[in-house]
């Protein structure tokens, strides 16, 4: 009777394949080589096939049986990982205690709700370290690894819901020689002319998205589009004189700003602005969680003078269940 091989078998077919060297394999998984070797046999005799080209014990070769072999592996090995990771999570639902997994994108107002959240109502809450995106937090929520996601809106998984929480609109910095250094605000059509529109990846594609679509509805492009979170790059590219143009900030970061040479005016279109969110997964329906979310959206009332508010509605977190 055909054995099905164990995770420590796979987790030795999937190491081989990656050293192509039994002594680095036996090195890595804190075993002989006599053991890894006899474990590649034993699949190999079972199966009927060769997973590897070997000479003299040196592997020459992944075969095509082994390529399939190991991908399959690699994924069950995977599924194995998740299978204890959303476990470990439930046992935190069972102990009320939440892991907040975060980007750097994350607003700092939004994060300094959540240790109030913490100290004031007693929640067990444990913030992990910043992520380098938002895609990241979302993986670290879909696996198990994190109970709630502080991530950009929107965030794009049909896995998870999300709830607004907060929206900076957007405002223009310009150098002192701009022409439309005296404007009292800006619009889409007056970036016709412009080169530069902010700095490089800081921003969600999303924005950057819905920017590029707004001016293409007015008959142009702009020659290349990036949006800036930081204050210091900000800073260089309005002070710069190779490439001066114009930086799209936060508001909340515009405030900060404090340049001699600029002006910081608003954009007229409120619907261009960063939003910030609370990310969780469709199947986790704890009361501890949906009472940290109802925290969140009271404590982020938006701000007098918007016109987008944070949606409620969502805050009866769903029952479809995550993949």
């Amino acid at each position: 009777m055909l054995s099905n091989p164990g995770p420590l078998d796979l987790q030795c077919v999937v190491t081989l394949a990656e050293t192509l060297s039994f002594t680095e394999t036996a090195k890595r998984l804190h075993m002989t080589q006599p053991g890894v070797t006899a474990r590649i046999n034993r699949i190999e005799k079972d199966h009927g096939y060769r997973l590897f080209e070997r000479t003299k014990g040196m592997v020459k070769a992944i075969t095509p049986e082994g390529f399939i072999f190991v991908e399959e592996a690699r994924q069950v090995l995977e599924h194995l990982d998740r299978l204890v990771i959303r476990t470990d999570a439930a046992h935190r639902a069972f102990s009320e205690t939440l892991s907040i997994s975060r980007s750097h994108h994350a607003d700092l107002q939004l994060l300094s709700i959540v240790v109030a959240a913490q100290s004031m109502e007693g929640r067990h809450i444990s913030i992990q370290p910043p992520c380098s995106s938002d895609e990241e937090a979302i993986a670290m929520l879909l696996s198990g690894k994190a109970d709630v996601a502080l991530v950009a809106w929107p965030a794009n998984e049909s896995q998870i819901t999300a709830i607004h929480l907060i929206h900076d609109p957007l405002v223009a910095v310009l150098p002192e020689n701009h022409v439309l250094r005296d404007r009292s605000e800006i619009r889409i059509v007056d970036l016709r002319n412009e080169q530069i529109i902010g700095s490089k990846l800081q921003f969600p594609s999303t924005l950057k998205e819905t920017l590029v679509e707004k001016c293409k509805a007015f008959g142009f492009v702009p020659e290349w589009i990036c949006i800036s979170a930081s204050p210091a790059e900000s800073v260089h590219l309005v002070e710069t004189g190779a490439r001066p143009g114009i930086t799209i900030v936060t508001k909340q970061y515009a405030n900060e700003l404090a340049l001699a040479k600029a002006a910081c005016i608003p954009f007229a279109d409120d619907e261009l602005a960063y939003e910030y969110g609370a990310a969780y997964r469709q199947s986790d329906h704890r009361p501890v969680l949906n009472g940290l979310l109802q925290y969140l959206a009271e404590r982020c009332r938006p701000t007098p003078g918007l016109k987008r508010k944070p949606a409620r509605a969502t805050l009866k977190l769903g029952h479809k269940a995550a993949g």
